[in-house]
C-alpha cells in the first residue's frame, strides 16, 4: 500500500489569490487576524512583510497591501473542489481537515489550520506510468488550479501526511525508510502534541525520536493516549480508520472574485479554473458532459447566463475553454461581476477514447462537430441550422430548418416519415392527406430554390425569362395541401434559355391563376 499526502500550506490565502490573473505586476496580499499577519504572498514578502508582522507595520511597508480576513467556508469549499479534481487519479481519497490550534505564533510557524488530501495511489501506478508521472501530473494540475502544495509518500496515510508537512518530496517506499524519516521529524507536526508544546520545549524534546525514548506508560499518563496513538498510526503499528471522499452526483462550483470585473473576456481566467475542476470530476466518474452553464453574478441585476452545448459529450478541457472564449468574446455584461458559478448539465458515461493511427470518418465527423460548436458559441445557436426533409410534395414545405443538437444530425438528410396516429385525430387526417397527395411523373429538383416563386411572362405562348424558354421535361403535376388551407395545383417543367441555363418553372392549373400570371419560376439548376 502506498499513500500520497498532499499538504496545501497556502490554501487560506490562495482561495482569494487564485482568482487573479498574474500579468507581471502581482498584487500584494496578506491574510491577517485582528493584530498580526498570518500569511503573505510573494509580492508582499518581497517588501519585508513576514509572519507575525503587525497590521500597521505591514501597511507602512506596503501602502497598496490588501489585507484579507480568513474565510473558513471558502477554504472548505476549495478543499472539496480539489478532491473532486483528484478523483481522476484514484477513487480512494480522504480529506485531511484542520485540527484544533491555539492561534499562537511560535518559531515563525503560522497558526493557520493545515489542509490536505490523502490518496491511496498504489493500484493506479501502472495506469499513469509510475509514481513520478503521477506526482508530476498532480503538481502541474494543482498549480494550474491556483494552489501550491507539498507532497509526501509513505506506506501509511498518517506517515504520508507528516512527511508532506515537513518538506516537499519526502518519500518513504517501505517501513524501514518510514521509521527513519519519521524519527527526525519535528514534534510540532503531531496534532496531539499541540497542547503540550511548551512542556516539550522546556524539557528539550523536539523530535519524534526523542519523544519515543521516553517511557510509553509515563507519556500516556501525562500527555494522553492520543499522542502515542498518532505516532503508532504513522508507523503502521495501529490501524487508522478514515472516511472516503464521495464525489457529488451533480457538479456545481462557485468562485468569488477578489475584485469586480466589468469585461466579459477577463472572466475567462477564473472560468478556466472552474472548468478544470469540472473535467477532473468527470474523469473520476468516467463520464462526459453534453452541456454546461456559466453564471456571472452582479449586484442589483440578474445574473448573466452563458449556456454552452456540445455536439457530442466530452470532458476535453481545451475544447470547453475554446467554446467559452468564443462566447465571452461576444457577451456584453450588464454590470460588474463579483462571482462566477459553473453548473454542469447533462452527464453521460464515457470510456477513454481509442487512439487512431490514421484518419477515420469518425475523426472527420468530430472535427466538423467542433467547428459547429465554435460557430454556435460565437454566433448563437439559432444562427447555425441544418436542413431536414419533411414528408410533403410542395417544394416550399418539403424541408424545415432545425438547430443542430448533436453531431449525429450532421449526416445525410433523410425524409421524416409521419409517426402513426390514432384514427380520427386531426394529425392522422393530415398525415393521410399528405400520403394521398397527387404526384405524377417526378422530375429532378434543383438544389437552390428561390425564397418565393417569381412570376414570369409569356410570349407567343412560351414562358419568357430574358429569353424564350424551351421546355425540356415535364410536366410533374403536384396537387397537395388541401388539409392545411394552402392548396397547390401545379404542373412543373424543366426549362432552358438561349444561354443553356436550366430553370425549374411551373404553371398554375386552370382556375388558380389570373390572366398573364400563369407561369412562375421556383428554382435554378447549377
Amino acid at each position: 500500500m502506498l499513500w500520497l499526502g498532499l499538504y496545501l500550506p497556502r490554501l487560506p490565502l490562495e482561495v482569494f489569490e487564485r482568482t487573479i490573473e498574474h500579468d507581471g505586476t502581482a498584487r500584494q496580499l496578506a491574510l491577517c487576524d485582528r493584530l498580526h499577519v498570518l500569511l503573505a504572498n510573494p509580492a508582499a514578502q518581497a517588501l519585508g512583510i513576514a509572519l507575525g508582522c503587525k497590521r500597521a507595520t505591514a501597511l507602512a511597508l506596503a501602502p497598496e497591501l490588501v489585507l484579507l480576513e480568513r474565510d473558513p467556508v471558502r477554504e472548505q469549499h476549495a478543499l472539496a473542489q480539489i478532491a473532486c479534481w483528484l478523483l481522476q487519479f484514484t477513487p480512494s481519497l480522504s480529506l485531511q481537515t484542520p485540527a484544533a490550534h491555539d492561534g499562537k505564533i511560535r518559531r515563525n510557524r503560522s497558526p493557520l489550520p493545515r489542509y490536505g488530501v490523502l490518496l491511496e495511489i498504489e493500484p493506479s501506478l501502472h495506469l499513469f506510468g509510475g509514481l513520478d508521472e503521477i506526482l508530476k501530473r498532480i503538481k502541474i494540475g494543482l498549480q494550474a488550479l491556483g494552489f501550491s502544495l507539498q507532497v509526501g509518500a509513505a506506506p501509511t496515510a498518517r506517515g504520508a501526511w507528516l512527511l508532506s508537512n515537513h518538506r516537499d518530496g519526502a518519500l518513504a517506499q517501505d517501513a524501514a525508510q518510514l521509521n527513519a524519516r519519521l524519527a527526525d521529524l519535528p514534534l510540532e507536526l503531531l496534532e496531539a502534541a499541540a497542547p503540550h508544546r511548551d512542556t516539550f520545549e522546556s524539557i528539550g524534546i523536539r523530535t519524534i525520536k526523542q519523544l519515543l525514548l521516553l517511557p510509553r506508560a509515563g507519556l500516556a499518563r501525562r500527555f494522553g493516549h492520543e499522542l502515542l496513538s498518532e505516532i503508532d498510526q504513522a508507523l503502521g503499528q495501529k490501524a487508522e480508520p478514515r472516511t472516503w471522499f464521495e464525489a457529488p452526483a451533480s457538479y456545481s462550483a462557485r468562485l468569488e472574485l477578489l475584485a469586480d470585473i466589468d469585461n466579459a473576456q477577463a472572466l475567462l481566467f477564473a472560468a478556466h479554473r472552474l472548468l478544470m475542476q469540472m473535467t477532473g470530476w468527470l474523469g473520476g466518474l468516467h463520464a462526459a458532459v453534453r452541456s454546461f452553464e456559466l453564471l456571472a453574478e452582479h449586484d442589483g441585476a440578474p445574473a448573466t447566463c452563458l449556456s454552452i452545448r456540445l455536439t457530442e459529450p466530452s470532458r476535453d478541457l481545451e475544447r470547453m475553454t475554446a467554446l467559452l472564449r468564443e462566447r465571452l468574446g461576444v457577451t456584453q455584461l450588464t454590470a460588474p461581476v463579483h462571482t462566477l458559478r459553473l453548473l454542469c448539465g447533462e452527464v453521460v458515461p464515457q470510456s477513454l477514447p481509442n487512439q487512431e493511427l490514421f484518419p477515420t470518418p469518425r475523426s472527420a465527423q468530430e472535427s466538423l462537430g467542433r467547428l459547429i460548436e465554435r460557430l454556435q458559441a460565437r454566433l448563437g445557436r439559432a444562427q447555425i441550422q441544418r436542413l431536414s426533409l419533411a414528408c410533403d410534395h410542395r417544394p416550399e414545405a418539403a424541408y424545415r430548418l432545425e438547430e443542430i443538437e448533436r453531431v449525429e444530425q450532421l449526416g445525410p438528410l433523410e425524409a421524416r416519415r409521419p409517426e402513426p396516429k390514432a384514427p380520427g385525430s386531426a394529425s392522422a387526417s393530415e398525415s393521410d392527406s399528405a400520403q394521398g397527395a397527387l404526384l405524377v411523373t417526378s422530375l429532378p429538383r434543383p438544389l437552390w430554390l428561390l425564397p418565393a416563386p417569381k412570376p414570369i411572362s409569356e410570349r407567343n405562348n412560351r414562358p419568357y425569362w430574358g429569353t424564350p424558354l424551351n421546355l425540356l421535361a415535364g410536366p410533374e403535376r403536384i396537387e397537395s395541401g388541401w388539409w392545411d388551407g394552402a392548396l397547390v395545383q401545379r404542373d412543373y417543367f424543366i426549362a432552358e434559355d438561349e444561354a443553356n441555363v436550366l430553370y425549374w418553372i411551373y404553371r398554375e392549373r386552370l382556375g388558380n391563376s389570373r390572366p398573364g400570371e400563369g407561369w412562375f419560376m421556383q428554382g435554378r439548376f447549377g
